[in-house]
């Protein structure tokens, strides 16, 4: 591993691992990070994650457990603060929730989302502690579904599976790839010591995966373009909220909303279908969910249908989607159940 940058403003080392469907990936960080703010999600994580990824490492599983109990413990005293940005998204979920018909408890989905978070964290030590099987049965995914997924990757050449943000998510691309054909598709931390984190959690997972922020968007799709044509299934999380000129606005929440558009542009272009899932959490398991696939003709069709499913399965399980935790998807969730 070396330094490759020549840029004074960044410092880069490539990295290489088997976990990596190009071998290889260079990292890239800002070497002057000073303008942020101090309390920012992103200095929070570049504390946090490496101290918990040592703990993994070394520390006895209580010891590793015991800040995170802390943590959740402290975060349960804190629901009724008014600010409490995660209890105002149960709250506005909760009222977009209630036109579909659930009828939610702000507290219990509160609650069920620090106890959801608990566990991941619970099953992600017990893949550093007692090795991958450990992890993989606390995963459930159907026979029905598994033949599903192989079904159409023989048929198609491949297939795209869209993900959410859930709780689930990262440790049922372990699942997935004993399954069938998979590999995840996944954006490197912005620092590189996160980005080593990362790969070696998915070496410990056996999971391939394909880095792509920071790199040549025309290798990237042609590296796509590859895969769907080898019998692989790609998954990608798309629930990412959208701003860019480049977006495609479809209806969530009663809402117009914008989302990236190069999963599905590939999907149509390939003519391979588009599988939307959701992970939901039920005390220590993690349970799959796969929606219908759609070989769809446009663009706009292709992610209003995973979209849909999205939103389908969040206002029925709402605890279980960790973007109840996110900044611009809480002003969202607000707006949108003002407006009911």
């Amino acid at each position: 591993m070396e330094s490759t940058d020549n840029n004074p403003k960044y410092r880069s080392e490539m990295i290489c691992s088997d976990s990596l469907y190009l071998q290889e990936f260079e990292a890239k960080e800002k070497i002057d990070r000073r303008g942020g703010r101090f309390f920012s999600g992103t200095r929070i994580k570049s504390f946090t994650v490496p101290l918990l990824y040592r703990m993994l490492e070394h520390a006895p599983r209580p010891i590793v457990m015991l800040p995170i109990r802390l943590s959740i413990f402290i975060l349960r005293l804190l629901y009724w603060w008014p600010q409490n940005p995660i209890s105002l998204s149960c709250e506005y979920i909760c009222i977009l929730a209630k036109k579909k018909g659930y009828a939610h408890d702000p507290r219990h989905i509160y609650n069920k989302f620090l106890s959801n978070a608990l566990e991941a964290t619970k099953t992600l030590a017990n893949l550093y502690h007692d090795g991958i099987e450990s992890a993989a049965d606390h995963i459930q995914c159907t026979v029905d579904d598994t033949r599903m997924m192989n079904k159409l990757i023989g048929e198609y050449g491949g297939a795209i599976i869209a993900v959410p943000h859930n709780f689930g998510s990262l440790l049922s691309a372990l699942k997935m790839n004993r399954e069938f054909p998979f590999i995840l598709i996944t954006k490197n931390s912005s620092t590189i010591e996160r980005t080593k984190i990362a790969i070696d959690v998915f070496e410990r997972m056996e999971t391939t995966i394909l880095m792509v922020r920071g790199g040549n968007p025309f290798q990237l799709s042609r590296t796509l373009f590859s895969i769907l044509k080898s019998g692989k299934s790609v998954a990608a999380t798309l629930d990412s909220l959208d701003t860019s000129s480049n977006r495609i606005e479809v209806q969530m929440f009663g809402e117009a909303m914008g989302f990236s558009p190069w999963a599905a542009k590939i999907a149509v272009r390939m003519r391979v279908p588009v599988i939307p899932t959701y992970f939901s959490s039920c005390n220590d398991q993690i349970v799959v969910n796969f929606g219908k696939p759609l070989l769809a003709e446009s663009v706009e069709e292709s992610i209003q249908h995973y979209v849909s499913f999205f939103e389908e399965n969040i206002l029925k399980d709402p605890a279980s989607w960790g973007f109840l935790g996110d900044k611009k998807w809480r002003r969202t969730l607000r707006e949108a159940s003002r407006n009911i």
